[in-house]
This record gives C-alpha cells, structure tokens and sequence, in this order.
C-alpha cells in the first residue's frame, strides 16, 4: 500500500534518462495516499519534472475502515498536489470520454507529472455495494454477483 507511485517514478525517471518517449501510468485510492510514502514519491516525481508520469486517484471517500474524513481526512486532494507543482486534472471517473479527454490533457503537459482526481463512487450501479464500505475487499457471493451482473445490465 503506497508503494506504486515510488515503483513508477522509478520507471518513469528511468524512461526519461534512456531517452524513450513512453508514459508511466498508476493508480491509488484516496485513502491509500494517506501513505507519507506517497507524498514523498509526489515530492519526487515534480523535482525530477517526471512528464511522463500519471497518477489516477481514485476518489470515492472510501476505504477499508470507514470514510476518508473519519478515518484520515486527505482534503483537499488538489490542493496538496498543487502545491508539489504537479498538473491537476478532476474529472468524473465514470465517464469514459472524460478519462480520454484527460489522458490526452496529461500527455500534452510538459515539465511536470499529471494527476488525475477521478470523482466515483464505490460500487456505482449495484444497489447493495453503492457506497457501502463493507465491500471493500470481500467477494460477493455467487448469488450477490448473479444479481450485481443483472443491475449492472449483464447476464447473471
């Protein structure tokens, strides 16, 4: 937990000294960068103007042990990247044309990482896990994903 971003500034800072021109993609939750390692990593990644870096969070306000506010509050994310000088792009997390848009936006951005704050919510389309925290990390059962499949316009 909170070690991905560090592992792809590694990648990406290595792309950059071969002279390759490929991206480093990765993705967190907003409550995994409550991780000091994390900001240590975002610290990192703009002193070493690594624009080749992208970092997806997903922002649904949930994690393993309750809401983000209750647990430990990591508003405001923006912000917080701001002030590390990264490129802040927000979207809505579950429109495709927007994470397309936004993917376009990262790549176009030059001397610093991207950040994009991807606004969802956990188990969106299936009435029992939408917003509900204690599907995080537990399998449904086959009878729960028959109907999570039906909700979700899929065959179950």
């Amino acid at each position: 937990l909170g070690q991905g971003l560090s592992a792809a500034n590694g990648m990406a800072m290595t792309a950059k000294l071969d002279g390759a021109d490929w991206r480093v993609y990765v993705i967190a939750g907003d409550g995994e960068i409550e991780e000091g390692q994390i900001w240590e990593a975002a610290m990192s990644a703009a002193q070493y103007k690594l624009d080749n870096l992208t970092l997806f969070i997903d922002h649904n306000g949930l994690q393993i042990d309750g809401s983000n506010e209750d647990v430990m509050d990591v508003m405001p994310i923006a912000d917080k990247f701001r002030a590390f000088r990264w490129n802040i792009l927000e979207i809505d997390g579950h429109d495709y044309d927007a994470i397309g848009a936004a993917l376009h936006q990262a790549q176009a951005a030059k001397g610093k990482p991207t950040v994009i704050i991807a606004q969802t919510v956990k188990g969106k389309g299936v009435s029992f896990m939408e917003n509900a925290v204690s599907w995080h990390g537990k399998a449904p059962t086959k009878e729960e994903c028959e109907r999570a499949l039906r909700e979700l316009g899929g065959e179950g």
